[in-house]
């Protein structure tokens, strides 16, 4: 499994069926043997941007088998972190990671199909790395989304820069902010890859915004 077998992910069960024959090896066979340093990339940015004094609950959309949420925690140990995910096999490998402490990296972690109906909660910020792709989640779900985080709250949203203009995100992260839903969009793009991986030069746009309403 790799890289072409994600990319070629259409439909929720197609993603359950991947990620529950890939969860036990994926840190090795993919975060490992590829170099990649998205989730890393993606907490520092929401460290650097996101404000320490108001935001202790925090959404990891995609959380796979952890890796953000363990960055996150490291970097702000007192965040409350909860995961979303698919794939329950993924959510097995995020379940058994520990902080410094040795308490969990995920205070809930919860198996979704996030196309379809969403759970009732709110966050003070929601992160993602590696979910809103081809063949993954699409610009809509990412809207219906915003109501998971309240008013006032943040994003830190990955989007593969590929897909962003194609696939539709970035017209409909303008839409929701000219209806005013969403504080105007920052953009930093970044490497997905170290510079040791054969997919080096593949980047990310992580899109940092707030709700409004």
């Amino acid at each position: 499994m790799d890289l072409d077998d994600a990319y070629a992910v259409k439909t929720p069960e197609d993603s359950r069926k991947l990620y529950a024959a890939w969860a036990a090896t994926y840190n090795e066979t993919f975060i490992k043997a590829n170099d990649y340093v998205y989730p890393r990339t993606l907490a520092q940015k929401f460290d650097e941007k996101i404000s320490k004094t108001d935001v202790n609950k925090v959404l990891d959309i995609g959380c796979g088998t952890g890796a953000v949420g363990s960055y996150l925690a490291n970097l702000r140990p007192n965040l409350s972190i909860d995961g979303f995910d698919i794939s329950r096999e993924m959510l097995a490998e995020a379940a058994a990671l520990r902080r410094i402490d040795n308490s969990p990296v995920y205070n809930d972690l919860v198996e979704i199909d996030l196309t379809a109906e969403l759970p009732t909660r709110a966050y003070d910020a929601m992160t993602s790395s590696g979910t809103f792709t081809h063949g993954h989640l699409g610009p809509q779900t990412l809207i219906s989304l915003i109501q998971l985080v309240r008013i006032n709250g943040w994003f830190v949203i990955g989007i593969n820069a590929q897909h962003f203009e194609l696939r539709g995100f970035a017209a409909t992260l303008h839409g929701a902010h000219e209806s005013g839903a969403i504080s105007e969009v920052k953009l930093y793009e970044e490497q997905v890859y170290g510079p040791t991986s054969p997919h080096y030069g593949d980047t990310t746009q992580i899109a940092v915004f707030s709700r409004l309403k």
